[in-house]
């Protein structure tokens, strides 16, 4: 899958679906941009290439039990 929008203070890409959830968070818990459409600081692309998935994957989901099933982007909502 091909992202179109990122969370930018936590350094993710995301995609159409996850951005709606990470809206509905607030911006005090992810402030999100569409990667095209919106205009970017350079401080927001500095934080992106310092995070990203992999990283953020590592940080976040550090505590997650290994039966946790993680949600697919089929599933329903």
């Amino acid at each position: 899958l091909d992202p179109e929008w990122a969370s930018y203070n936590i350094g993710i890409f995301i995609c159409t679906r996850c951005s709606g959830v990470h809206r509905s968070m607030g911006v005090h818990i992810s402030k999100v941009n569409h990667l095209k459409l919106d205009r970017w600081e350079d401080s927001q692309i500095e934080r992106m290439k310092e995070v990203g998935n992999i990283k953020a994957k590592f940080k976040y989901e550090e505590r997650v039990p290994p039966c946790y099933r993680r949600p697919k982007e089929d599933d329903p909502q």
